[in-house]
């Protein structure tokens, strides 16, 4: 399963690991009045399972490369995800 992969670091990985938490930077920045989302979690096991598995999804993203991966063509498509 890992055999086209490789480890180093991947700037795409990270870019595309900052774009994606760009709504959480304004959120921390500029946060609600009254934000639910701080209150005391009554399910504390499952937030921290979630969390580990969070921060192993952003470090395998930027630390495995594709061996066989082409470069990235600018396509419409692309240019409409960059848009949205």
């Amino acid at each position: 399963m890992f055999k086209n992969y490789k480890v180093g670091f991947d700037i795409w990985g990270a870019l595309l690991f900052l774009i994606i938490m760009i709504p959480n930077f304004i959120w921390f920045a500029v946060p609600a009045p009254n934000d639910i989302l701080r209150t005391d979690s009554i399910t504390q096991i499952l937030d921290t399972v979630a969390s580990v598995c969070q921060v192993l999804m952003i470090v395998l993203l930027c630390i495995l490369k594709n061996k066989d991966q082409e470069k990235i063509k600018f396509s419409r498509w692309i240019i409409a995800v960059i848009i949205c």
